[in-house]
């Protein structure tokens, strides 16, 4: 999610520089274009292979980021522990061990470009950790006047040491096409025709997707008498969105931050704000913690943070909350198609070129009329994976 931003943020620069001129027939491209190395990079105190995603900017008229290959990255403390990196795909470097942000140290990210130009972050420790105390659903109305399921986090740190929390979360729901059938066509021979029905080999009535969150989400608890993160709502769900229509999960991350890496992310957040993305103000380039050690004045775009994780997660039915509701509509538009028994070529020409899903048969003995239907109607691997996580609970 905070490449995606960054990505953002480099285009707006450009489109600022343009916004005040006068209205002209031009061609679309990027104007005054500036190759800026992009850092994605969050040390965590999880003992697990870190991460660290390098890229450049790129110009409005391409399609995506380039990623920074062939770099060498390397994460050392104040102790001389130096932790490398190996670039397992392109722009992504994961650690060559699995090792854990500790407290009373001091890390320092070193990378160093393909073309050879070195770049270092300032000094960062890892602040105090809190563990998420509640995670919960409840009904209620936001500030639009909706009426919906809020999921908020409780948290309390007894030291007061901690001020400033970031969360994102993953939210896991399952698929539920809503003409799932049993059977299915197997082709046979397509010359003679020849079909059979048999039974559907796979799962396809229940499959289960993961989305990730895109907002950044920012409290703090530094004007407070205590440092309490009481019912601070991450996600705000509706019930009539899809992802209700079954059983919904939501694992929420909580990271405690620096005021460094508050600012940051709150300069970030603003400036990515949609309301404001073609506003009279414009707050510029977004300053990090990653300097060029060759260039000073090279502007390098990304963040450097070092933070503690707490994570928790909970189930949630639609039903449970809104008892008198009923089943969110699939999203896809699902016409019925006949073809008759009769006419196994058409079958075949269904199943295979119109890549059509059967619904229902008609017909005691010998099928008269096969009903099909697209495939996303009836199979919930187009949206989704049929393998079931290892943390659901039914």
């Amino acid at each position: 999610m905070f490449v995606k931003k960054t990505y953002l943020l480099v285009v707006l620069i450009a489109l600022a520089s343009v916004s005040n001129s006068c209205v002209e027939e031009f061609e679309f491209g990027t104007q005054n274009f500036e190759d800026i190395l992009v850092v994605q990079a969050r040390l965590t105190d999880e003992l697990k292979n870190q991460e660290v995603i390098l890229s450049r900017s790129f110009r409005l008229e391409n399609e995506g980021p380039v990623p920074e290959v062939g770099a060498t990255v390397s994460i050392i403390d104040d102790q001389q522990m130096t932790y490398q990196f190996t670039e397992v795909a392109e722009g992504q470097y994961i650690s060559n061990d699995m090792f854990a942000a500790m407290t009373d140290r001091n890390y320092q990210l070193m990378i160093t470009s393909q073309d050879g130009q070195s770049y270092t972050s300032r000094s960062v420790s890892l602040p105090q950790k809190v563990q998420i105390d509640d995670l919960y659903a409840e009904r209620v109305i936001n500030d639009d006047g909706v009426e919906g399921i809020g999921i908020f986090v409780d948290s309390f740190d007894a030291t007061g040491n901690a001020s400033f929390y970031r969360y994102e979360y993953e939210e896991t729901y399952q698929i539920l096409p809503p003409f799932w059938f049993d059977l299915d066509i197997e082709v046979i021979s397509e010359e003679p025709p020849e079909i059979a029905v048999v039974s559907r080999t796979r799962e396809e009535r229940v499959c289960y997707k993961t989305d990730l969150s895109k907002n950044i989400l920012l409290t703090t608890t530094n004007n407070l008498a205590e440092s309490r993160v009481e019912k601070f709502m991450v996600n705000f769900v509706t019930p009539d969105e899809e992802i209700l229509r079954g059983r919904y999960s939501i694992l929420v991350k909580q990271f405690v931050q620096s005021l460094e890496a508050h600012e940051f992310y709150e300069t970030l957040r603003d400036f990515s704000d949609s309301e404001s993305l073609f506003s009279q103000i414009q707050p510029g380039f977004i300053n990090g913690n990653v300097l060029s050690v060759d260039n000073p004045n090279e502007n390098v775009l990304g963040y450097f943070e070092v933070t503690s994780v707490s994570v928790k997660r909970i189930f949630v039915n639609r039903e449970d909350l809104f008892p008198n509701s009923i089943r969110p509509e699939f999203s896809a538009n699902c016409p019925f198609f006949f073809v008759s028994g009769s006419d196994p070529r058409a079958v075949i020409d269904a199943v295979t070129r119109r890549g059509l899903k059967l619904v229902a048969v008609q017909g005691a003995l010998d099928f008269d009329t096969y009903t099909f239907t697209f495939r996303i109607c009836s199979d919930c691997n187009v949206l989704g994976s049929n393998i079931r996580p290892d943390f659901w609970v039914d």
